[in-house]
């Protein structure tokens, strides 16, 4: 995993613009010691029966020249890695390994002296090689993604010009930029895994759709009511500050998490937690968006933006997916590794360097300048009927948002938390996906038709496929249903948001985003409350049924309505 994470980090690190001759450059303090680790591990890969403890030597090797070279940017991480491998090791007289998740993707048994079945009586089993990586039929250890993290991590950085010369300020190829979008990719990564987990944990803990539902709701509620003036608090404190600060927090808080598991905390603890964590996302997300435009010049902030975008939707499978492995493999520790995530964005949000400069945070101008994002929407005529038609027709958004969880583990999973957690992962990543697909497909097509008749097109498209989910009779069926969701999301996201941007002033841009966007969680709050509650009497598909219903009726209104259909 080191080997891999060092090439992928030289590759990126070249695709951003770095130079690779900067390689030479790099001192490796006590570089003999990991030489000969390296040697002794070819060595054990070379004969399987090599004893025990030439592998630890060779993993206790690689550790120590790690922590002694803290310094380089990734070595902290690997030196964690390693030692997390050699603890598990030590444990169990080998790295256990699963057997049967190993069979299910057809990964080829370990056949060394390094590696042990897992079984009842195997210790820190969390450490042990039992996440699967379906692409390349292999399994790994939690210490193995930390070691080829810390490994990319190394040669991405240190190949990219130092954010001070002249031919790194506005570059998209630069170090600034590079480091900010590996920030906000790792930052976006741990999103999904603080939702599967928490709807995993309180499924669990209580058997309930309208708790489940709440459990989304809660990771829902922070932008409803932060979102119209976290944009105005990140412009108070400083774009990369703002980041730094809640990324910080938010490892702290996600942290405590299995803590107060641990503990037997009342399920509102661990709500309260996840809470004060998404209240810092609420001011993360504008100021992501905001900094983009203090790293770039303008010519080069729409490519920005594209990759930016693009990255989004990309992490947003595999934070999704491994968030179910994570939730079935790990439990609640898997609450450890979202906490991780947030820790080293902010380790790499630290190394960005721009010029910021601090105002106080006065809570009367900041509620001033929300409402007057509001007030704008109001007095547009263009942007309140698409802002109308679009709360009324995204009906079916929150209620698949919190119901799938219920209907996944109840219809496919046989009642299983666990199988179901893997479950909605796959759902969560089919729908970015299809995002994916959609926007490297339709990108051209798209500017070639009215923005309002792609609304009214893609609203009328999600509703029919919302429709289909919930009669889908095979769980791979419904997986191909959430790709076409995904992809009919980009029908309709791409113009509404342009929309958006064409009728408002650049001066005003990120305050009627956020007004937009809290209107848009402030509906639909109440909608995921009502369906989790009714969800348990009145039946989890036929609620999905009747959204997807009503997100179709409205798109057919819309295309009546010249307002709405009309926009260019």
């Amino acid at each position: 995993m080191l080997v891999s994470g060092v090439i992928a980090g030289i590759a990126a690190g070249i695709a951003f613009g770095g130079d690779w001759h900067r390689l030479a450059a790099i001192s490796i303090r006590f570089w003999p010691i990991l030489a000969f680790a390296a040697g002794l591990r070819v060595i054990g890969a070379v004969y399987t029966s090599a004893p025990l403890n030439l592998y630890l030597v060779a993993l206790v090797g690689i550790a120590v020249v790690s922590t002694l070279n803290w310094r380089l940017p990734g070595s902290v991480l690997i030196a964690i890695g390693t030692l997390m491998n050699v603890v598990v090791v030590i444990a169990n007289g080998g790295m256990p390994f699963d057997a049967s998740v190993a069979s299910s993707i057809h990964a080829t048994l370990p056949t060394d002296t390094l590696h042990v079945p897992l079984g009842p009586d195997t210790k820190l089993r969390f450490l042990a090689d039992v996440i699967p990586v379906g692409v390349i039929d292999s399994l790994y250890s939690p210490g193995d993604f930390l070691i080829a993290l810390g490994g990319f991590l190394i040669p991405f950085i240190w190949l990219q010009a130092p954010a001070q010369e002249p031919s790194a300020q506005g570059e998209l190829r630069s170090r600034n930029f590079a480091l900010f979008w590996l920030a906000q990719v790792v930052s976006r990564f741990g999103d999904p895994i603080t939702l599967v987990a928490l709807v995993f944990v309180t499924y669990r803990e209580t058997q309930s759709a309208l708790l489940t539902a709440l459990a989304v709701v809660i990771t829902t509620l922070p932008n409803a009511l932060l979102a119209w003036i976290g944009g105005a608090i990140a412009d108070a404190t400083g774009r990369r500050r703002a980041m730094l600060w809640c990324d910080s927090l938010r490892a702290l808080l996600i942290s405590t998490v299995p803590i107060l598991l641990g503990l037997r905390a009342p399920i509102g603890v661990i709500f309260t937690a996840v809470f004060l964590a998404g209240t810092c996302g609420a001011v993360f997300n504008p100021a992501r968006v905001a900094l983009v435009r203090t790293l770039v010049s303008g010519d080069k902030l729409t490519a920005a933006n594209a990759v930016v975008y693009a990255s989004d939707r990309a992490v947003e499978i595999g934070g999704a997916l491994a968030g179910g492995v994570l939730v079935a493999t790990m439990g609640d520790l898997a609450f450890f590794v979202d906490a991780a995530t947030f820790a080293l964005s902010a380790v790499l949000l630290s190394r960005i360097v721009v010029w910021e400069t601090a105002t106080p945070l006065i809570w009367t101008r900041l509620l001033a300048e929300g409402r007057n994002g509001l007030v704008f929407i109001r007095r547009s005529s263009t942007l309140w009927a698409n802002t109308v038609f679009s709360l009324l027709a995204q009906v079916s958004t929150p209620v698949v948002n919190g119901l799938t969880p219920v209907l996944l583990v109840r219809r496919f999973a046989g009642n299983d938390p666990n199988l179901g957690a893997l479950e909605f992962g796959a759902a969560e990543a089919a729908i970015a996906l299809g995002a994916v697909l959609g926007s490297a497909a339709l990108s051209r097509y798209l500017m070639k038709v009215r923005k309002g008749i792609l609304t009214v097109i893609g609203f009328g498209a999600t509703g029919a496929t919302v429709v289909l989910i919930s009669l889908a009779p095979t769980f791979e069926l419904t997986l191909g249903l959430f790709v076409v969701l995904g992809v009919m999301n980009v029908v309709f996201y791409v113009p509404n948001v342009t929309i958006l941007q064409e009728h408002t002033p650049v001066e005003l841009s990120a305050t009627v985003f956020g007004a937009r966007i809290a209107l848009l969680n402030l509906t639909w709050l109440p909608v995921i409350l009502v369906s989790g509650a009714l969800g348990d009497a009145v039946g989890v598909p036929l609620l999905i049924a009747a959204a997807g219903a009503i997100t179709l009726t409205t798109a057919i209104v819309g295309a009546f309505i010249p307002s709405i259909r009309d926009v260019a």
